[in-house]
């Protein structure tokens, strides 16, 4: 697999431990229950790390893809993108092609990889 989008997808997988970690509703459970979750500071300096190591270029777009849909980068399952569901396009298909680039979907512009 292409070395940025393996670093988009262990970036992804942190955001959603991080959103996970923070939420109110884990807040709440912590507190009846009396436990204290630790580490997100750990969590929030792999993310940095994670960041630091993508182009910029990049990094802006898997961030606007995070804000617009709360994801950034989805697998291509059946010949279609999982963000948006349109087939993908013959061209980018080819499964041992498709990992060792970076592809976005040309509908919905996610960052792309083949399962």
């Amino acid at each position: 697999m292409h070395k940025i989008l393996q670093t988009l997808v262990m970036l992804q997988d942190l955001d959603c431990m991080i959103a996970e970690v923070a939420s109110k509703d884990v807040k709440n459970v912590e507190k009846k229950m009396g436990l204290k979750i630790k580490g997100e500071d750990q969590l929030q300096k792999a993310k940095e790390r994670l960041e630091q190591s993508l182009p910029p270029a990049v990094l802006a777009k898997y961030h606007k893809l995070m804000k617009r849909f709360g994801r950034a980068v989805v697998p291509v399952v059946g010949n279609n993108c999982m963000g948006c569901y349109v087939s993908v396009p013959k061209r980018l298909m080819v499964r041992e092609i498709g990992n060792r680039e970076l592809r976005n979907c040309e509908r919905c512009g996610m960052f792309l990889y083949w399962v």
